[in-house]
């Protein structure tokens, strides 16, 4: 199990928009992570009184950074990364600050990766293990500055 001071350590997200709270399992292709974030009152991403589903996106794909860097033998990925794009997303709620759902997991599952990028396909759900949200995010890795 990785708990969120360690998480914080690979992903750069950090403080209240670090919504991952832990990984319970691994593999060379997929991370189960959990969170409560969706449930906290200053969660960065909660406008208002509720947190969109879309949120769920945005912890998936800080479930995909996360598994992307622990994937690499240990070392932590140092290319800057932004999120071009999300694909065939489906919101099964209309909310995800419900407190009936608990702690959700997100499911991840690399797709593909080389030195452009990578796909993750991911599917949050509440403790129930109803989906939630689901879809695939397409992160792209910044060329490094020449020297």
């Amino acid at each position: 199990m990785i708990g969120r001071d360690e998480i914080l350590h690979y992903i750069p997200h950090q403080g209240t928009s670090c919504l991952i709270d832990s990984c319970t399992r691994r593999t060379a292709t997929a991370l189960r992570a959990h969170t409560m974030a969706h449930l906290r009152s200053d969660n960065p991403l909660r406008f208002g009184d509720r947190v969109d589903p879309l949120v769920g996106a945005e912890m998936a794909m800080q479930a995909a950074a996360l598994h992307a860097t622990l994937a690499g033998d240990g070392q932590v990925r140092r290319a800057a990364g932004y999120l071009a794009a999300l694909r065939d997303l489906e919101f099964h709620c209309d909310r995800l600050d419900r407190s009936e759902y608990g702690e959700l997991s997100i499911d991840v599952a690399r797709e593909q990766m080389d030195p452009a990028g990578m796909i993750y396909g991911f599917v949050v759900r509440a403790r129930d293990d109803e989906p939630l949200v689901s879809g695939r995010g397409i992160v792209m890795f910044r060329p490094a500055a020449a020297s």
